[in-house]
């Protein structure tokens, strides 16, 4: 389903009708409805579509929520590809997908999810994706208890405790913020912003294993994982691919690096484009793992050099240390948090130029030269200090055996 089409209809349709039921809302609450007994919250909607970055980023705040209410089931609607992101964690009991197909299957679909979600009789709804009025709709719809979402000044809401959303902070912080609607106010520390690891099963890490042993990698050498991509949200965000090939081909003639270049289906003539223009032949990948493998793939890696986008935060989770570049996005605000990760961003007048105020859309007239400043030497450097890293580490390990 087109993405420019759904964001046309949440925020002229969905807003439409958030408003009409806001006025009826009001009105309902004159005759108020029977409530739960304090201390009686057994079931919980947690609500996040969009970006599985994002996703990567609230899941402390997840994982703080199950910690606030132990006892309590708690059902996480997404969307279907987010599938195999915190599977089988503990941040939920039960995950419901939905599915984004053509307009007429989404539809049909949406009202078996409307129907589905009114049977679990939700005490708590949170609802963590930012501004979008459909989310809004589900969570007036779906529950019979308290509705905890963002909201903005100027804007009427149909959450019972709205939370004010702010887009001058990390996005980690901002999803942290709805705990204050339970009481939670103390600012979290880096350490508790820190995502959930992503569980792997030892099917996915033995796929892993397997085709890096099948293109000659073994454990003495320095892997570094390359994500030339971004996804449709903005496509933007991609640092030039000739940089990316430099970049690789310095790494592989100066330090014997082995790159492994990775990629969804639908990314592979892109990646195949990279290849192209490089001078040495790396392990391209692209296309040809799942979701899950992938993420095993990455969690292999000694370094991820990546655009803003889903995979950056996937290795983030991993705890691989990542190189990212920035600028119609500012890493104030996405990037992963601690040392061992390295933001490029030149901070120029314009940049950034994606929110969530203006539909995460870039209107760029100067062809993303806040990208394009930034250079290869400059990132070549990062790398070269990553990787005198990793040899003291690997040193340090052989003499403590």
């Amino acid at each position: 389903m087109n993405l420019s089409l759904i964001r046309l209809i949440d925020s002229r349709f969905g807003q439409v009708v958030c408003n009409y039921l806001y006025s009826y809302d009001k009105f309902r609450s004159k005759f108020p409805p029977l409530h739960w007994q304090e201390g009686e919250i057994k079931r919980i909607l947690v609500i996040k579509f969009w970006g599985i970055g994002n996703l990567v980023q609230a899941s402390p705040t997840m994982r703080s929520i199950r910690q606030i209410f132990p006892d309590a089931e708690i059902v996480f609607l997404t969307l279907a590809q987010n599938k195999g992101v915190y599977e089988r964690s503990n941040l939920y009991d039960k995950v419901i997908y939905l599915r984004l197909t053509t307009a007429w299957d989404f539809t049909r679909e949406l009202i078996r999810l409307f129907f589905r979600l009114r049977n679990f009789n939700f005490n708590l709804i949170i609802n963590l994706e930012p501004l979008v009025y459909f989310g809004e709709l589900i969570s007036f719809y779906v529950g019979v208890g308290d509705r905890v979402g963002f909201s903005v000044p100027g804007r009427t809401t149909l959450y019972t405790k709205p939370i004010e959303f702010r887009e001058d902070e990390h996005i980690a912080r901002t999803f942290y913020r709805v705990l204050s609607a339970f009481g939670v106010e103390a600012e979290p520390s880096e350490e508790q912003l820190l995502p959930e690891r992503i569980p792997l099963s030892k099917d996915d890490l033995q796929v892993a294993e397997e085709l890096l042993r099948a293109e000659g990698v073994t454990q003495d050498d320095y892997l570094i994982g390359v994500n030339v991509n971004a996804s449709d949200v903005a496509k933007e965000r991609r640092w030039p691919l000739e940089n990316f090939a430099t970049l690789c081909d310095m790494a592989i003639e100066r330090l014997n690096a082995k790159i492994l270049l990775v990629g969804a289906p639908d990314e592979v003539p892109y990646v195949e484009r990279a290849v192209a223009m490089m001078r040495r032949e790396p392990i391209n990948l692209a296309g040809r793992t799942n979701l899950r493998e992938a993420i095993a793939l990455i969690s292999k890696m000694n370094l991820f050099i990546t655009n803003d986008s889903g995979p950056l935060h996937l290795a983030y989770a991993m705890r691989v240390p990542t190189i990212s570049f920035f600028g119609p996005e500012s890493p104030r605000r996405y990037g992963p948090l601690g040392e061992a990760h390295t933001a490029f961003f030149k901070g120029l007048d314009c940049s950034p130029c994606i929110y969530f105020k203006n539909l995460k859309k870039a209107n760029c007239k100067q062809n993303a030269r806040c990208l394009r400043m930034i250079k290869t030497g400059e990132v070549y450097e990062s790398v070269e200090k990553n990787y005198h890293q990793w040899l003291a580490d690997r040193a340090a390990k052989t003499m403590s055996i």
